[in-house]
């Protein structure tokens, strides 16, 4: 019988405003390696429309575990040494070059408060930080927002923590649900409220997402705190499952709030096994398939350029990036991750009314978008062997063929009147 996808025409999701990639310290550091040429080179490969055409950049307020070492903009709780002078050497060279070339949509995040305003005074395993320094905590983002803006780097979006209910070996801060609510509604909506920064919330895997949205969203808390500006909408990691269910849920009940996913990659066993490339550029693919049928508005992936071990990272905690420098580190190399998210690029690109999709497979997976002369559907096969599509659209049955990592794109036009 084949497997089947039903288009669903009429059920429009939004706008698909494209993908992006983390500008951690690590990439830039990678970055400051190549030539003037192949730098140019690689920022067309991600920015140009003959590229990926990423719309989006993600980076971090503070040191991340993508960081050559940990640091901090400030030492003293009143926050009097408050400097990025750290930046100036890769991070914002880099973030400034891109911007040149193209204008970002960017989201910043916090992995960690500065140590002195937690309470346990570390930047890593988690930790609180200490109520009483909640204003002063938002003073410093406030200050780094306006420092940025003074370099040309203006954020659009701010998450108040990334991953705030995990504690790592990294640089890492827990934040309750309640911790969550009243940072954002009731210090960062005030601090923020003359400034063009929105608020997105949650910013960590999408396992309960229903729930978590529920807490974030849904409650007299954002009377209770008068917040000065509404949060608009959440964004979410991939790391420990797709949940699909969850995030159309999360869509059905919110209708009007932004969702996207704000981090994804794949860990590594070797920096270049070819299997293991191709494993996962499937991942890529389930992983964003699923978030534009589920609503889903962007997508962004972690770091964009890391060395042939997966780093730098001052935990070593290696993982894969779409491009990577070769081993002598003098040029770099478009892995087949990169090849996937152009093919996506090219059959879906930014701008597209997204059309939800449904199918009965975790392997042969369908997204649609509707175009001025009728509606086009992009399927993908990541099974590992050839397999049968049949595709149902208002009443008819197209069936395809389509061999492993094959991507097809079907067009039905409007009908004549």
């Amino acid at each position: 019988m084949g497997i089947t996808i039903t288009v669903r025409k009429d059920l429009e999701l939004g706008i698909w405003q494209g993908m992006g990639g983390a500008i951690t310290e690590a990439s830039a550091y990678n970055f400051s390696k190549l030539s003037a040429k192949r730098q140019q080179a690689l920022i067309e490969a991600y920015y140009s429309q003959d590229g990926l055409d990423y719309r989006w950049g993600r980076i971090s307020i503070g040191s991340n575990d993508f960081c050559l070492e940990p640091y901090e903009y400030t030492k003293r709780a009143d926050l009097s040494d408050f400097s990025i002078e750290h930046d100036r050497k890769w991070l914002l060279p880099t973030l400034q070059q891109i911007l040149k070339y193209k204008n970002l949509i960017l989201i910043a995040s916090p992995w960690s408060p500065p140590r002195c305003l937690k309470l346990a005074h570390m930047r890593r395993l988690g930790g609180l930080l200490k109520p009483w320094y909640h204003e002063r905590y938002v003073e410093y983002i406030r200050k780094w927002l306006d420092a940025y803006a003074v370099e040309g780097v203006k954020i659009d979006y701010l998450t108040p923590q990334n991953e705030p209910h995990a504690i790592q070996p990294w640089e890492s801060s827990y934040y309750s649900f309640r911790a969550q609510r009243k940072l954002a509604y009731k210090y960062l909506a005030v601090a923020l409220k003359d400034q063009k920064t929105q608020i997105l919330l949650w910013d960590h895997n999408k396992k309960n997402l229903a729930k978590v949205a529920d807490r974030l969203f849904n409650g007299s808390f954002v009377t209770d705190y008068g917040a000065q500006k509404p949060v608009a909408g959440l964004c979410y990691h991939w790391y420990n499952g797709i949940y699909p269910d969850q995030m159309w849920q999360v869509r059905q009940k919110y209708p009007d709030i932004l969702m996207l996913s704000s981090e994804m990659c794949c860990g590594a066993k070797h920096p270049y096994d070819e299997g293991d490339w191709q494993y996962a550029a499937k991942l890529y693919y389930r992983e964003i398939f699923a978030d534009i049928n589920s609503g889903s508005s962007a997508w962004i992936d972690w770091n964009m350029l890391l060395d042939w071990q997966g780093g730098p990272s001052h935990c070593k905690n290696y993982v894969k990036s779409p491009i990577i420098l070769n081993e002598a580190g003098n040029d770099f190399i478009l892995t087949p991750i990169y090849q996937a998210l152009k093919k996506l690029a090219k059959a879906y690109p930014a701008g597209s009314q997204i059309i939800r999709c449904d199918y009965d497979s975790e392997e042969v997976l369908a997204i649609a978008r509707k175009t001025k002369s009728g509606h086009e559907v992009v399927v993908v096969n990541t099974s590992g062997k050839t397999q049968e599509v049949n595709i149902i659209f208002d009443g008819q049955l197209n069936t395809v063929t389509l061999a492993e990592l094959e991507m097809k794109k079907i067009h039905y036009t409007c009908a004549k009147i």
